[in-house]
């Protein structure tokens, strides 16, 4: 009897220990979040007309469309717009992009556009409605900022932060995009204060080819601080464009080249959600004919 006891009890040590490394080796597995890729659409009537659409979306493996809208927007063709890259399984930001909103510490102008939206959002269905919207709202490009830095800085930051209260009510994703120097302005504290408080995600436009990860150290240790998501945009238009240099642009160097820069910043900040940006549709469907010729 006592042999056969000690054979059941080692049999059950055995078993509870098998099953105790079972469990050790065997760690649950964690899944990344599907990559997101925007594409840029500065065209207002690639909403009448979807050419290059479904072949860019195919190419690029679009999820996200930030389209630029007239005002006020046009209910029909919107949503016919909308809805057929619903059926392809991308979402569509509004792209607004008025300077001179920079300098509106109440954030009456672009609160209004806002309004717009959610105007149109109400009158249609779900599978037709915008998402969010990319707010490209660049005060740094006036003279006058230089006068000031610091002070235009705080009113951009302060109409962006009532712009954001807005769209939060209304259920709409709100993307500040902004440039890559803030920071080396010695901006860096009201930097910390519009991806706090007054964004959803944060797009930095990450013009240095080749030094992208270091340009976005600033912006991703605050998406990793406070949550949000993080887009690296990079450019696509052709050299002497808006005054674009070489070190710029990926127009020359090419879509490996961009791809390659796009892993190197994910592999710099893992723990951070990034969106792969284009900038802009047009150029890249230039790159597309080139390449089939």
């Amino acid at each position: 009897m006592k042999k056969q006891t000690w054979k059941i009890a080692a049999f059950v040590i055995l078993g509870i220990g098998a099953a105790a490394s079972f469990l050790v080796v065997r760690p649950m597995e964690s899944k990344s979040p599907p990559l997101r890729r925007g594409m840029f659409e500065w065209q207002e009537e690639r909403v009448d007309d979807r050419k290059d659409v479904d072949e860019l979306i195919g190419r690029f493996q679009i999820t996200d469309w930030v389209q630029e809208l007239s005002v006020p927007v046009d209910r029909k063709t919107t949503a016919a717009f909308v809805r057929h890259l619903h059926q392809a399984k991308v979402k569509t930001y509004a792209l607004v992009g008025e300077t001179d909103w920079g300098y509106e510490a109440d954030g009456a102008s672009l609160i209004a556009y806002l309004e717009e939206l959610v105007r149109y959002n109400d009158q249609v269905t779900p599978a037709e409605q915008l998402v969010g919207v990319m707010v490209d709202v660049e005060p740094y490009t006036r003279s006058r900022w230089k006068e000031d830095p610091a002070g235009h800085m705080k009113t951009y930051v302060s109409g962006m932060i009532a712009a954001y209260r807005y769209a939060q009510k209304h259920d709409l994703i709100f993307i500040a995009c902004i440039p890559r120097h803030y920071d080396d302005q010695g901006l860096t504290e009201l930097l910390e204060m519009l991806i706090r408080d007054g964004c959803d995600e944060v797009a930095v436009m990450d013009y240095d080819c080749g030094a992208e990860v270091e340009k976005l150290e600033t912006e991703a240790q605050l998406t990793k601080k406070y949550g949000k998501v993080l887009h690296c945009i990079l450019e696509f238009q052709q050299v002497g464009k808006h005054g674009l240099t070489e070190d710029k642009t990926y127009r020359n160097k090419g879509l490996a080249a961009a791809e390659t820069a796009w892993k190197q910043v994910d592999q710099a900040f893992p723990l951070i959600s990034i969106v792969h940006d284009y900038h802009w549709s047009k150029p890249l469907i230039e790159m597309m004919e080139e390449e089939s010729q």
